[in-house]
């Protein structure tokens, strides 16, 4: 999966939309042709860089329910209230191995 999926998303609709325009150029497509062919292949693509978007940093994005790191262990606070701390936050992360 590629890092970047809206800059290749840009470059099919500029390929295709520039094969499209050739198309009307050389008298193969008509204007209201290329004007519908143009319209399906932007949405084609921008629901193909929707989903290449969330499958990209969809793994990036600790869970709240149970936070884990790469190695499976719980993120858990290292200290509690209930553990004497009567101060500042009320807890601390200790396992941010990313």
């Amino acid at each position: 999966m590629s890092r970047y999926p809206l800059r290749i998303a840009a470059s099919v609709v500029g390929g295709l939309t520039a094969i499209v325009s050739g198309l009307v150029g050389s008298g193969l497509f008509t204007t209201d042709q290329s004007n519908a062919v143009t319209g399906v292949i932007t949405a084609l693509v921008t629901l193909l860089a929707t989903f290449g978007i969330v499958i990209s940093t969809e793994h990036k994005v600790t869970p709240l329910a149970d936070p884990r790191n790469r190695q499976g262990q719980a993120l858990t606070p290292a200290e509690t209230a209930a553990e004497g701390r009567t101060e500042g936050p009320k807890a601390e992360w200790t396992s941010l191995d990313y």
